[in-house]
């Protein structure tokens, strides 16, 4: 295991305090199987490291690097300190049982109990409690750690699944790392692998395959890739590969051939069949759209768009958000959703890094997928797992921050006009130019076409014929005087204005709880919806609603907060029921909430509450208004603490 950040740094750092007299760079290069452009990035990270001790590596003009060391005692006690433990970042028992588990996978023959100890620092109880994580982890991947007498412990199983579990076990936990940049681990458990001459060799023999159109599937590909070469050179082959590869189209089959070629001759390997099939599978998994499906591929291109059209008009008619002719987003979720049907054919998935952060941060949009696509999804025979529904919440979160001034917070209006289209659109123009900010038309109709209109998502009607018993508000104008009659609008928006509901107001003492006495989630959940049914604010069926949503998928977001709802909205009148449970309730999957917001939503509603997603996503990024929150059972002061966030 490296003292320092990768195994190279330890290599380099060491040549250099042997020797009296610069080395060339073409002998660090040599040395250590990389480029002369990683050996100056190396050089780079050791500088950084020997700073603080006032140390570093100069380069001698046609010489070579030396290092250059102002305080010797200084630099020994770092060193030390580095050989003493390359344990120097295990301040956790996970970081010691990840170390265990890199040990495990990187190690080419068993590992004694004895030298683990001596690189954990830990008693042999500690070990084996360790150990017991490792081996409930692999169990998923059919992998088992066993102790060999006298040999040593070391990882039996598949080796296709060996790479999946590191792939998943010990890469890529902080994102923002593994996209920026190859993590500490990867240059740890890639030793072997010049890494970033692996990178230019793969972008300049799969630059024209369009895959950096997202960082993180090309990031994915990439580290495939990277270990695939790294356990054949540890002679870790795959002798059978487990699933279907599918057929690539010839411009990426071709491509591919060429960087598998390049990477032979690089590393002076052949790589069997089976690891090419490897090659092969982790580019299609990660760009869908490169895989010839042969008849299917038309049918793929249809069924996505009708599985865009039938979502996007089931958030209309449920949510009242209209994204139907935001072309944009249509195109986006084809392409995506058409990438997933062939995965479908090649029996793949792919895991969803972001899942947490798209459900912590944009809950709205990843619940209006959830709900809408499990529908949908039996009605093609495809299952929409949380990670390809993550994916989807992310386009819709998008389309949600481009519309939100056109479309959110706009009125939803009907133009009648009984003299055609050629007027109509007149009227239309005259009421855009003066209130394009405030006023969202959404259909011209005539007064026939009115009355077979359903008007539920609607706020108001602007109409040029005199109308009776309207089930929402109207606003007659005489078009004699056109420019003068459009002027009403101002006093109804006013109106309306005065009439719109806030935030706060979702919230309301009677349904407010501090410390409920009920224990379990299932208690706490039916005595809210009691008492909101009991103020004629919800139906009798709300509750049954509620734990059938629970039921797909529970509620919590980032472990403090749990958001409940229906599974529609069939709520009376809009609120908010809270509950504050100080002492934390168990939510499920090991999740311990603070905080319980209630929704009970009218459809008409949905669309000016939305802004209460945003206020609880504030909330749990500000743990020092949850504190405040926490200690204070009043709820006046709740009220303040979330009108201050």
């Amino acid at each position: 295991m490296a003292k320092l950040a990768y195994q190279r740094l330890d290599d380099i750092l060491g040549l250099l305090m042997q020797r009296t007299e610069p080395i060339s760079i073409q002998e660090l290069s040599n040395t250590n199987h990389v480029t002369e452009r990683t050996i100056r990035s190396d050089i780079n990270n050791l500088n950084e490291l020997l700073q603080p001790i006032d140390a570093s590596i100069s380069l001698i003009r046609n010489k070579g690097y030396q290092l250059n060391i102002t305080s010797q005692s200084a630099f020994d006690h770092w060193w030390k300190e580095n050989l003493a433990a390359s344990d120097t970042f295990l301040s956790s028992a996970e970081e010691r049982q990840t170390l265990l588990l890199f040990i495990l996978f990187k190690s080419q023959t068993p590992y004694t109990l004895e030298n683990f100890l001596d690189q954990l620092f830990v008693s042999k109880n500690t070990f084996y409690s360790y150990l017991k994580a490792i081996r409930d982890a692999l169990l998923s991947y059919g992998l088992k750690v066993i102790n060999r007498p006298n040999i040593g412990f070391e990882i039996v199983g598949d080796e296709f699944a060996k790479r999946q579990a590191i792939i998943d076990l010990l890469i890529g936990k902080d994102l923002q790392e593994y996209l920026t940049g190859f993590t500490e681990m990867e240059f740890a458990l890639f030793d072997n692998v010049d890494l970033e001459q692996l990178e230019k060799i793969e972008l300049y023999r799969l630059s024209g395959l369009g895959l950096l159109e997202s960082d993180y599937y090309h990031r994915n590909m990439l580290t495939h890739f990277a270990l695939g070469i790294s356990r054949v050179l540890d002679h870790q082959i795959i002798n059978e590969f487990p699933v279907k590869v599918p057929d690539l189209f010839n411009k990426a089959t071709h491509a591919l051939h060429r960087l598998i070629q390049d990477i032979e001759e690089k590393y002076e390997i052949t790589l069997p069949n089976e690891e090419k099939k490897y090659f092969t599978y982790y580019l299609a998994l990660n760009s869908p759209r490169l895989v010839n499906v042969g008849n299917e591929q038309i049918d793929s291109q249809k069924t996505a768009q009708a599985i865009v059209h039938k979502l996007l008009e089931r958030i209309k008619a449920s949510f009242n958000f209209d994204w139907t002719d935001d072309q944009l987003l249509i195109d986006d979720l084809i392409s995506h959703i058409k990438g997933f049907i062939n995965m479908n054919v090649m029996d793949a998935g792919h895991s969803n890094p972001l899942l947490t952060t798209i459900k912590r941060s944009f809950p709205l949009a990843y619940d209006l997928c959830l709900t809408s696509l499990k529908e949908i999804g039996e009605q093609y025979g495809l299952y929409f797992s949380e990670d390809e529904i993550g994916y989807i919440a992310l386009h819709i979160a998008g389309a949600f921050e481009r519309n939100s001034i056109d479309q959110i917070h706009k009125y939803r209006v009907i133009l009648v006009c009984g003299t055609g289209k050629a007027m109509s659109r007149i009227i239309e123009a005259k009421i855009k130019n003066v209130y394009k900010e405030q006023i969202s038309i959404v259909e011209r109709l005539s007064f026939v076409e009115l009355q077979k209109t359903d008007v539920q998502s609607i706020d108001f009607v602007i109409t040029t014929v005199p109308l009776g018993k309207l089930s929402i508000p109207y606003i007659y104008i005489d078009m004699t005087y056109l420019d003068t009659e459009i002027r009403k609008i101002d006093t109804h928006i006013k109106e309306l204005e005065k009439q719109k509901q806030t935030i706060e107001q979702l919230f309301d003492p009677r349904f407010f709880f501090y410390e409920p006495k009920e224990t379990s989630k299932v208690e706490l959940l039916k005595d809210m919806s009691e008492e909101l049914e009991k103020e004629n604010i919800v139906p009798q069926n709300f509750y049954a609603s509620i734990m059938e949503r629970e039921k797909i998928e529970q509620t919590g977001i980032g472990q403090t907060i749990a958001i409940p709802h229906p599974m529609s909205l069939i709520a009376q009148e809009s609120k908010l029921a809270v509950a504050i449970i100080p002492e934390g309730i168990d939510w499920g999957k090991e999740e311990q909430v603070n905080f319980v917001f209630l929704f009970a939503i009218k459809k008409e509603d949905y669309e000016e509450t939305a802004e209460i997603y945003d206020l609880l996503v504030d909330l749990l990024n500000d743990t020092q208004t949850q504190q405040n929150i926490l200690k204070n059972n009043d709820f006046d002061c709740f009220l303040n603490q979330m009108e201050n966030i």
